[in-house]
C-alpha cells in the first residue's frame, strides 16, 4: 500500500514549471496552483492584464489533487439547510451557479487531452434507515424547488442495503490531478507558472508587493487561492475551521459493480466513487470527518473507513492511502471576495467544506470577474467580508473556543505529550523536553528527527498524521512535512528544528 500518496499522482508524469527567480510585475499574481487558482488563471488568460500563478510546491498537488473529485452540485444534505439559512433567493442562487460550474468543468474537461477522465455519473445520497430516509425526502423537496435535477431512487445498484437514495442526474466524476495539469497546460503560453514559489510577505497595497523567493512580485490585484489565506487579515482562520477525512484507493472486486457516486446520508460519513487506471477499476472512498492534528481521532476515522471498505465490498487490501484537509465556513457558505471591507486588491477564496471542486470553480469566476471591474450575481451571498451572521454565529463561538482551548491547553498543560520511548520506529510524537514541546519522529533505522511542536502560525501545538506523515495544526490547519517544511497555511514558516543528541537521557 502507497501510504500518503493519492492515487491520481502515482504514474504520472507532471510537467515542471521553473521557480520565480527575478523580480516581475503583473496587473494580477494568483498565489496557489489548484482549481481556483488556475481556473481564474484560465479566465483571465485573454483578458489583457498579464497575470502570473505562484505555486508554494508543485501545481495541483494539494488539496484539488487530494480530492475525491465529484463534479456536482450535490453537497450532502446542503440544500434544505440552505433554505433555512439563505431563503430561497440564496439557496436557489447557490445551487445555479454550482450547477453551472458542473458544467464548465465539463466543457473545459472535454477539451483536455483524455478529458481528464471526466465521465458522466450520477450522484446520490443514501439512508441506512427510515430516519435518514425522511430527510433525503426533505432534501428532494428543497432540491427540486430550487431547480436542481433531484429525485428518490428506491435502488442504484449499491453492494449494501440502502432504505432509499436521493439521485442527482447529470453529474460526473474526473481526475482532478490531470484536470489541474491540463488547467495549466492551457494557460502557460500567456500565464507564466511558477513553482516551488512560496509567497512569505504581502504588502496590500496600490500596487500590491509579495515577497517571494527573496524577489519582489508587483501586482495590482492578489488572489489568495491558498485553500485558506496565508494572511492574518481578514481572519479567515477564525470563521472557516479545518477538518480532515482519510481517503483510500483499492482495486474494485469483482461482482461488485458501483455505478455512481455515492455518500451516506449518516455519520460517519462514507464517500465512493470508482476511477479508471490501466485498463483495471478502482474504488476511491472516504471516511468520515476528524479534527485535524488529533491522532486519537484520525485512527478512529480510518479503522471506520477500513471496517466499511471490508464490510461493503470485501475489501482488506488498499493500493492507496491518503488524509485530506477541507475548510467549514461558519454559516455554510463559502468567503470569496476582498480581505476586507477596507482592501479592493487582495482578494480570497476559501470554506468550500469538502466540495471545492464546482465551488472552487465558482469561486474563480466571481473573482476573475471582480478583477475585471464587473459584478459576479453571486458576490454577495459569498461576500468575503460579511461579519458574523446570525445563522453562523453558533458555529463560530464553539470552533473559536476548541481553538483557544489547544492554543492554552496544550501548551501550558501539555497535553498532547506522550513518552520519548513510546513513539515506535517509522512514527511520530509530542514530547515534552527541557520545558519545550518537541515534535519527534522515529526512522525505521532508529534515527529520529526533532522539530519545536509550536506551530508558526499562532502558536497551537501540532499533532503526527499517521497516514501522510506530517504535522498538522488543529486550531488552524496549517500542515508540515517531516522535516518541518509547510506544506499548507495559513503557516509560511517552518517549525524550527531541535538537536536530538540528548533526548534518550533528557526527556521528561
Amino acid at each position: 500500500m502507497k501510504s500518503g500518496i493519492p492515487f491520481w499522482f502515482d504514474g504520472v508524469d507532471a510537467p515542471a514549471h521553473p521557480p520565480l527567480t527575478e523580480d516581475v510585475e503583473a496587473d494580477v499574481a494568483i498565489i496557489g496552483g489548484g482549481i481556483v487558482g488556475l481556473t481564474c488563471a484560465h479566465r483571465l488568460q485573454n483578458s489583457g492584464l498579464k497575470t502570473v500563478v505562484l505555486e508554494a510546491r508543485r501545481i495541483g498537488r494539494q488539496a484539488t489533487g487530494r480530492s475525491t473529485a465529484k463534479v456536482t452540485a450535490q453537497h450532502g444534505r446542503k440544500y434544505s439547510m440552505l433554505r433555512s439559512k439563505f431563503g430561497d433567493e440564496g439557496a436557489r442562487l447557490y445551487a445555479e451557479v454550482n450547477q453551472r460550474a458542473v458544467d464548465e468543468i465539463a466543457a473545459l474537461a472535454s477539451a483536455m487531452d483524455g478529458q481528464a477522465g471526466l465521465e458522466p455519473r450520477s450522484a446520490y445520497i443514501y439512508a441506512a434507515d427510515e430516519k435518514q430516509a425522511e430527510q433525503l425526502e426533505d432534501e428532494d423537496e428543497a432540491a427540486r424547488a430550487l431547480g436542481l435535477p433531484s429525485r428518490i431512487v428506491q435502488n442504484a445498484g449499491l453492494p449494501f442495503p440502502a432504505v432509499s437514495l436521493l439521485e442527482f442526474t447529470g453529474q460526473y466524476q474526473f481526475d482532478p490531478y490531470r484536470y489541474l495539469l491540463g488547467l495549466a497546460e492551457a494557460v502557460r503560453a500567456a500565464v507564466p507558472i511558477y513553482e516551488e514559489s512560496r509567497v512569505m510577505e504581502i504588502d496590500d497595497g496600490d500596487p500590491c508587493r509579495l515577497s517571494v523567493n527573496g524577489r519582489t512580485v508587483t501586482a495590482r490585484h492578489v488572489v489568495i487561492a491558498t485553500q485558506t489565506p496565508v494572511v492574518n487579515e481578514g481572519m479567515f482562520f477564525a470563521k472557516a475551521f479545518p477538518f480532515a477525512h482519510p481517503v483510500a484507493a483499492a482495486l474494485l472486486p469483482e461482482g461488485k459493480p458501483l455505478d455512481g457516486m455515492f455518500i451516506s446520508a449518516g455519520s460517519p460519513s462514507h464517500s465512493l466513487r470508482t476511477a479508471e487506471k490501466a485498463g483495471r477499476t478502482y474504488l476511491i472512498a472516504a471516511g468520515g470527518e476528524y479534527k485535524n492534528g488529533e491522532p486519537d481521532e484520525e485512527r478512529q476515522m480510518v479503522d471506520d473507513l477500513t471496517a466499511f471498505l471490508d464490510s461493503a465490498f470485501g475489501i482488506k487490501q488498499l493500493s492507496h492511502f491518503w488524509t485530506n484537509e477541507d475548510f467549514r465556513p461558519m454559516d455554510n457558505a463559502a468567503f470569496v471576495g476582498p480581505v476586507s471591507s477596507g482592501s479592493d486588491h487582495l482578494l480570497v477564496a476559501t470554506g468550500f467544506e469538502a466540495w471545492g471542486i464546482s465551488q472552487g470553480t465558482v469561486a474563480a469566476d466571481i473573482l476573475a470577474e471582480r478583477i475585471l471591474g464587473r459584478e459576479h450575481r453571486a458576490a454577495a451571498l459569498f461576500d468575503s467580508t460579511r461579519i458574523k451572521p446570525i445563522a453562523g454565529g453558533a458555529e463560530f463561538t464553539k470552533e473559536n473556543l476548541k481553538a483557544a482551548g489547544h492554543l492554552v491547553g496544550d501548551r501550558v498543560f501539555k497535553r498532547a505529550s506522550v513518552p520519548y520511548e513510546s513513539i515506535a520506529p517509522g512514527s511520530g510524537g509530542v514530547i515534552s523536553h527541557g520545558g519545550e514541546q518537541l515534535a519527534v519522529h522515529k526512522r525505521t533505522d532508529g534515527t529520529a528527527t526533532a522539530l519545536s511542536a509550536v506551530c508558526t502560525h499562532m502558536g497551537c501545538i501540532v499533532g503526527w498524521n499517521e497516514v501522510d506523515r506530517t504535522w498538522d495544526c488543529p486550531c488552524h490547519g496549517s500542515r508540515f512535512d517531516e522535516w518541518g517544511e509547510v506544506i499548507a497555511g495559513p503557516a509560511v514558516m517552518p517549525l524550527k528544528a531541535h538537536d536530538t543528541a540528548e533526548l534518550d537521557d533528557e526527556t521528561e
